[in-house]
């Protein structure tokens, strides 16, 4: 799914389902639930999902291309400002901080999903979300070293690796530890530096 495929329905669905999600949680959110409150009929939500589970999918996958599309805006600022890895790299620890706050929807779906993770819809999910994650990482980490901002020694798919399970840490520790100190957009920046220099 790109932004050319999000027509106003899909659009109207997943945002609903965010703000449902946020409002109830995974477990107590229903298709029904959704289809009441967006308007939409059950038979137009599953013209594009069969399942709650795919409904989740589709939130993760959209948050994904929204990170890979702000990602690549940055890259084309640093260039013509001849700025280095500090605008793109922001750009993601910010990102990635935002993503790991519970008052988001992709990290209540992340773990509401490794809850179900002996289903075999919902391991096939997770497998392919990781798996874009960390071809989405090693593509940024390939084009910081295209630009020479990033040593060319770098082994972009173990990094990749690295960063995601840096983000998915982050993730499980905002809702298993809500207590504890929150990582810092900057925090995060000075992480990923260091972890690609």
């Amino acid at each position: 799914m790109d932004d050319k495929s999000m027509n106003p329905s899909l659009k109207l669905l997943l945002d609903t389902a965010e703000e449902m999600i946020l409002e109830r949680g995974c477990r107590a959110t229903t298709l029904q639930d959704i289809a009441d409150r967006s308007g939409l009929t059950k038979g137009a939500i599953y013209h594009y999902v069969k399942s709650k589970d795919e409904l989740f999918a589709l939130i993760l996958q959209s948050g994904m291309q929204n990170t890979n599309r702000l990602f690549y805006e940055s890259v084309s600022r640093a260039v013509g400002e001849d700025a280095g890895l500090q605008g793109p790299l922001s750009a993601l620890s910010g990102r990635m901080q935002h993503m790991s706050s519970t008052e988001t929807a992709s990290s209540l779906i992340f773990i509401y999903l490794l809850s179900q993770k002996d289903k075999p819809a919902v391991a096939d999910i997770l497998k392919r979300y990781q798996e874009t994650a960390i071809q989405n990482s090693a593509e940024w980490i390939k084009v910081g070293q295209e630009h020479g901002v990033i040593p060319a020694h770098v082994d972009a798919e173990k990094a990749a690796r690295l960063l995601s399970i840096f983000k998915n840490g982050l993730q499980v520790q905002q809702i298993v530890s809500p207590d504890a100190a929150e990582m810092s957009e900057e925090d995060i920046f000075r992480f990923m530096k260091n972890a690609l220099s």
